[in-house]
């Protein structure tokens, strides 16, 4: 019995490394992206939320509209980068956490 207690054990102390990795990955997760003419730059971060937004004076020269626009499609580009990155943690996580004999990424804590 000890023996099938030790290995539940070392499995939960797997999964949860992997949880915590990919939990740690996710919060990580920022993206940068530039408009095709460098007047708007804008950062997400791993929930697709608006924490960075540049414009140059060029930028600001623009209507309301216009700007607006820029700044939308802006987003729009960098949260499809966002998903990206996102779906390759969830990835490796699924893939890491169905494997019992892997060792959890480095960066992983465990208790």
């Amino acid at each position: 019995m000890t023996a099938e207690m030790d290995r539940i054990e070392a499995r939960v102390r797997h999964q949860l490394g992997v949880m915590r990795t990919a939990r740690d990955e996710l919060d990580a997760v920022r993206v940068t992206v530039s408009s095709p003419d460098g007047a708007v730059r804008v950062e997400l971060d791993g929930v697709c939320a608006l924490v960075g937004l540049t414009l140059t004076e060029s930028a600001l020269r623009s209507s309301g509209a216009v700007l607006g626009r820029r700044i939308v499609d802006t987003c729009a580009v960098a949260a499809r980068e966002v998903a990206a990155r996102r779906g390759a943690v969830m990835e490796r996580f699924h893939t890491d956490f169905d494997e019992p004999g892997s060792e959890p990424r480095v960066g992983a804590s465990n208790f």
